[in-house]
């Protein structure tokens, strides 16, 4: 059976003359004027896939627009518009209404207005297409990733799939954590900045959704490069590193922070961005000539791992 990416590849990855960028990255970008390019993307989730039946449904219509947001951002631009199609088995008012709620708040906080969409009688499922902008100097493509730089994560990782597997019991979690994980999973944060300065001081990005090894292997792929990652630098909780090593940071997904490669030479700019700006950044590692990835701990022994994260059909 084809995975989700080979299913893209070998029967939907057709060339455009008319657009500068399609299939296979954040989003596509077309002209808009000479300074800029519109970036557009669009996301689906389904029940009992991208989430569970008892979501709180205001959490569920914040989610649901912001893993469109970060698509945005992760290639360097600012969310516009946004187009919703909501298919529901039935028209619970309540229900609806919490997710409007959920949705427009935030809709308010990363400026995005709604402009249209659709509404069906079905299995519950929302789609989202999202409008954004992008300035043609400060593009963020997978495909730019340089030997030599280095490579960053937003927030912390791990804490959404923690959150997905206490939800369904498959893991004790301490009772400070778990407020924390369940907001991380049903209301996650993509960062709120001028990315128009972040992409200047950046190489290459890719929003974190399906797993660090997985996500960052399409920048390797496209860039043609390799990476060392160092383990113990990972931005996760002191307990999930203890209790469960590094699988939920590398290959647990549904973080929607955004991995960034930028010069080596811009590393303390970055660090006074983050301050300034008030975000958790972190340096995890470096991208490599040698077109592997190397997940290394900090005794310099090599770490085997063979999940790499979610993937639809796998």
């Amino acid at each position: 059976m084809l995975k989700e990416f080979e299913i893209i590849k070998k029967n939907f990855q057709k060339g455009s003359a008319s657009i500068f960028l399609g299939i296979g990255d954040d989003a596509a970008l077309f002209e808009k004027n000479k300074d800029s390019y519109w970036a557009i993307s669009q996301d689906t989730l389904n029940i009992d896939t991208h989430f569970l039946s008892n979501t709180n449904p205001e959490n569920l219509g914040w989610k649901s627009l912001a893993v469109n947001v970060s698509d945005i951002l992760a290639m360097g631009g600012h969310p516009k518009y946004a187009l919703l199609s909501l298919s529901m088995p039935s028209a619970n008012e309540l229900w609806v209404k919490k997710f409007s709620r959920g949705f427009f708040k935030c809709a308010k906080n990363y400026g995005v207005e709604l402009i249209g969409g659709d509404t069906t009688h079905g299995s519950l499922s929302i789609s989202i297409c999202i409008l954004g902008e992008v300035l043609k100097s400060n593009v963020l493509l997978r495909a730019n990733a340089k030997v030599g730089d280095d490579i960053w994560v937003t927030g912390e990782l791990g804490l959404a799939a923690l959150g997905l597997k206490y939800k369904k019991r498959k893991f004790d979690v301490p009772k400070a954590l778990i407020n924390k994980a369940i907001i991380s999973l049903e209301k996650p944060q993509p960062i709120k900045v001028d990315m128009q300065k972040l992409a200047k001081l950046s190489n290459s990005a890719i929003d974190l959704s399906d797993g660090l090894i997985s996500d960052l292997e399409h920048i390797l792929s496209q860039s043609k490069v390799g990476a060392n990652i160092f383990l113990e630098s990972l931005p996760t909780p002191v307990w999930i590193k203890e209790k469960k090593g590094f699988s939920l940071a590398l290959s647990g997904g549904d973080d929607y922070q955004l991995l960034l490669t930028a010069p080596e030479g811009n590393r303390q700019k970055l660090i006074q961005f983050s301050t300034k700006n008030q975000i958790k950044l972190t340096r995890i590692g470096s991208i490599t000539a040698n077109k592997n990835m190397a997940l290394m701990k900090a005794n310099g022994q090599l770490l085997t791992f063979k999940e790499k994260g979610f993937e639809h059909f796998a």
